[in-house]
């Protein structure tokens, strides 16, 4: 999906788009992912206030773009609906701390066998890998 056809979107829905909100859109569609309040103002052009990025975050989540869990430390984390921007995966190298997007899906099968071990529905899966990134594992 463009930047432009999620704008779109977003105001079919009522959401007003500012600059902001726009600015947020496009970091998230440009693949940034699991992004904390902090996260997010570290990756802004603009300089707003905290309690405006809070309030464009939400707004955004309520309106179907972004959706939030709770990550390590109860620091909560937003990422794109699959709506929005396929269903992947990261790949973070545990020495250098650098994330490689996955955009991969895990395997239906996969799913379907959590589903019946675990008697869950899964909805959406976004997965996690670690190790060393190729730079990391020659040095």
């Amino acid at each position: 999906m463009t930047n432009q056809e999620a704008y779109s979107l977003l105001r079919q829905s009522g959401l007003r788009m500012t600059g902001l909100k726009r600015e947020i859109v496009d970091l998230f569609l440009g693949g940034a992912c699991g992004l904390s309040v902090k996260g997010v103002m570290a990756n802004l052009l603009s300089t707003p206030a905290v309690s405006t990025v809070y309030r464009a975050l939400n707004s955004l989540n309520k309106n179907g773009f972004l959706r939030y869990s709770v990550g390590p430390e109860g620091v909560v984390q937003y990422r794109c609906t699959s709506k929005y921007f396929p269903e992947h995966g990261h790949f973070c190298c545990t020495k250098c701390g650098g994330t490689i997007p996955v955009t991969r899906k895990l395997p239906r099968a996969f799913l379907d066998l959590l589903e019946q071990e675990y008697g869950v529905r899964v909805n959406s899966a976004d997965f996690l890998l670690e190790g060393k990134c190729d730079k990391c594992r020659n040095l």
